[in-house]
């Protein structure tokens, strides 16, 4: 890696912080209504109401998007219920939360090399953390009001670090969100494939791939 990266920004869910299934959102609504319908299938519908809804504008928040990315769910499987329920449910997956086991190793081995945390969340979630994070400053969607790929996300990190894009790596486990996104503002890429599953198709392919946060200080040697 050139001597030229001079910060790295991070994803926080699935990069440095682990949590519960999110599968158990689609799991609930069909065991809930007694549905013959398959779980992936719910959960592809909904993945698929997020990413484009949370493109559009205006801007929700988390919790104002999935009630009403649920809400549509419900509806196109016949039920006629209310989502908050399973808008709680996500809240609750997404906030019980723990870091990753390397992760502060890494963030506490990567100094002079400047670091941040560029996440789609609500202020409901880093508030629920339990961990301090050893970083600059933690960016999320609902201050940006803005969510990954969009660049803004990846703009306002980089102005707030007072660097050039080419001088940023960021880090991420969404071929989506983290990779298209911080591509498209200039920025180098590191994905974080933990499972070794197949890049999504139509994404752009990353400056490096590695398992876990371990092989990244070696990426950053000169």
């Amino acid at each position: 890696m050139p001597s030229a990266i001079r910060a790295v920004t991070f994803d926080a869910y699935g990069t440095l912080v682990r949590n519960e299934d999110l599968l158990l959102v689609p799991r609930r609504i069909v065991a809930d209504h007694g549905l013959s319908v398959a779980v992936d299938d719910v959960w592809r519908e909904w993945s698929e109401l997020y990413h484009q809804r949370s493109a559009q504008p205006p801007f929700q928040t988390l919790r104002e998007l999935e009630h009403e990315n649920l809400t549509t769910v419900l509806r196109q499987l016949g039920i006629a219920g209310d989502p908050t329920p399973y808008v709680d449910l996500f809240f609750q997956v997404t906030t019980r939360v723990e870091l990753y086991p390397e992760a502060l190793d890494v963030l506490t081995a990567l100094p002079p090399i400047r670091t941040a945390v560029v996440s789609n969340a609500d202020q409901e979630h880093v508030g629920a953390w339990t961990f301090a994070l050893p970083v600059e400053f933690v960016l999320i969607s609902e201050h940006a009001r803005a969510y990954k790929p969009d660049r803004l996300m990846f703009d306002m990190a980089v102005a707030r670090l007072g660097l050039a894009p080419h001088e940023v790596l960021h880090v991420g486990d969404s071929e989506v969100d983290d990779v298209q996104g911080a591509k498209a503002a200039g920025l180098r890429v590191a994905w974080v494939n933990r499972t070794g599953r197949a890049r999504r198709p139509g994404t752009p392919v990353p400056d490096f791939e590695i398992r876990d946060l371990t092989e990244l200080p070696a990426l950053l040697q000169d």
